[in-house]
């Protein structure tokens, strides 16, 4: 259909999927850009401009992928959960192109021979021992944890239903206001970050276990406009610096759960019509999202050290490190497909002589 001369297309499920996807990574890419190129990091911000509120804490976009993560796993699985292939896609769709990220980082930015400990973080609980650089990846390891609890998690569904889930969520909701009363810890805190990146995930299961039919769009408005009220009053003397952990600051990123949860399924569950240009670019940037936060921080990173490369133009210069990392992204996705064809090929070869 046509509207002001735009092509308006209906998105299918998996296209609304990828569009969500893309636009995490593109303000995870946002907040990065604007924290780490085009002010220091975390700098005080005076303005009240609602745009400039959402760049400046545009890290809380990163639970949109756990969020995301947990309710497209209980759709996926909702009676039968076959461990050997779950666990198979997992590593399949993580560690190959986590490591082939660590390779890449190790040829540009490591100062002595490649280390093996580098290969082993992604097991370690302890996110501090990332190089300060690969910190980003934080990410990884927090969503590999998930997955792991995701059997337990889909059997306790399986036995209680939404009871058992909705538990689970508050225990880590406690776990979390326990540690963070107790110990007034700082960001990063590896264990808070566990409880919160879980009752997220969790979060996530329960809104693909919940049926009921609502208004979405109604829910979607009244959620934005609480979020932007409370962003706006409470910035400044709260979450001005959000590297300190309050009791109000952990129903602060679970407020903002619950808002990703109301825009997820308003998104996925409502009939919208998109121009067919941005849709279809949506659909493709989804499809890289994994890839393009695996390396626009290694683009970042090259041109935090090369600053006289930038332009004085802050727009040029974002457009230009948002085309290199996506161009990169697309690039290390194709030969890790490569890569991944020629192994299989070489598998089916020997199987081919053996047998």
């Amino acid at each position: 259909m046509k509207v002001l001369g735009l092509d308006l297309i209906q998105p299918t499920y998996s296209d609304k999927v990828n569009h969500l996807r893309a636009a995490a990574a593109l303000w995870i890419f946002v907040f990065h850009y604007y924290h780490f190129i085009a002010h220091s990091f975390f700098e005080p911000l005076q303005s009240q401009n609602p745009f400039l509120l959402l760049v400046y804490h545009g890290y809380f976009f990163v639970y949109l992928f756990f969020i995301l993560s947990g309710y497209l796993l209980a759709k996926a699985y909702p009676h039968k959960l076959d461990l050997k292939s779950f666990f198979a896609k997992r590593i399949g769709s993580i560690f190959p192109a986590y490591y082939l990220c660590i390779f890449v980082y190790s040829l540009l930015f490591a100062t002595g021979i490649l280390e093996l400990k580098l290969f082993l973080i992604i097991f370690s609980f302890d996110l501090g021992a990332y190089p300060r650089l690969l910190g980003y990846l934080w990410f990884i390891n927090r969503l590999l944890e998930c997955y792991l609890s995701f059997p337990l998690l889909w059997w306790i569904a399986q036995k209680t239903g939404q009871t058992g889930l909705a538990t689970s969520y508050l225990l880590c909701l406690l776990a979390g206001a326990v540690w963070v009363i107790y110990f007034q810890v700082t960001l990063p805190d590896y264990y808070f970050s566990l409880v919160l990146c879980l009752s997220h995930f969790i979060l996530g299961m329960l809104a693909a276990k919940f049926t009921a039919t609502s208004k979405h769009a109604l829910s979607l408005v009244i959620s934005i406009v609480i979020f932007m009220s409370l962003l706006e009053c409470l910035h400044q003397s709260i979450w001005q610096t959000p590297l300190a952990y309050t009791w109000i600051s952990l129903l602060w990123l679970n407020f903002i759960a619950v808002l990703f949860v109301v825009i997820l399924r308003a998104y996925l569950l409502t009939v919208i019509y998109l121009p067919q240009l941005i849709s279809v670019l949506m659909q493709k940037m989804g499809n890289i999202s994994y890839s393009f936060y695996l390396y626009h921080f290694l683009v970042l990173h090259f041109f935090i050290i090369h600053r006289e490369y930038l332009s004085t133009d802050n727009s040029l210069n974002f457009m230009g490190l948002f085309m290199i990392s996506t161009i990169s992204a697309v690039f290390f996705q194709w030969l890790l497909s490569m890569m991944t064809h020629a192994v299989l090929v070489i598998r089916q070869g020997i199987r081919a002589t053996l047998g």
